[in-house]
């Protein structure tokens, strides 16, 4: 019993080492820059939708992105809007949006009706789930007689 858990725990690593660096961007992701306005775009998968804020505009819902090779070790992410596609390249390396001391490990540019929007990616991890609260010990014991 004790090999064949070490031999799956062995195989979930080796296939983890073996994914591509731009795995995490099949997830939820938060994109924001401050270039040359403040500018967003969140995808959140489970709700099937990307939208995408910048200052002075209506926000737009688009479709989830569909991701594509660019040049280089680019990486493209289109969003179909009714506005159009909404296409960003991201290039996997650290990057700072100007907001705020959040890491990001990609930098984002869109070309977008006729403005390039600058800024940074990073896949937004799942909150934890809250710990189980245990009532073994309920109701508690203030005072001792």
């Amino acid at each position: 019993m004790f090999k064949v858990a070490f031999a799956s725990a062995a195989l979930i690593a080796l296939l983890a080492a073996r994914s591509p660096p731009d795995a995490e961007l099949d997830g939820d992701l938060e994109v924001n820059g401050m270039d040359p306005a403040f500018w967003g775009v969140k995808v959140a998968r489970a709700q099937k939708v990307t939208t995408i804020a910048v200052l002075g505009e209506r926000d737009i819902a688009g479709e989830l992105p569909v991701k594509s090779k660019g040049a280089d070790k680019d990486v493209l992410l289109t969003s179909k809007t009714p506005e159009g596609d909404f296409v960003m390249t991201l290039r996997q390396e650290d990057c700072r949006d100007g907001l705020g001391e959040r890491e990001y490990h990609w930098s984002a540019t869109v070309d977008w009706k006729g403005e390039t929007l600058k800024g940074c990616a990073a896949s937004v991890k799942a909150a934890p789930a809250p710990a189980a609260r245990s009532f073994a010990n309920w109701p508690p014991r203030t005072c001792k007689r």
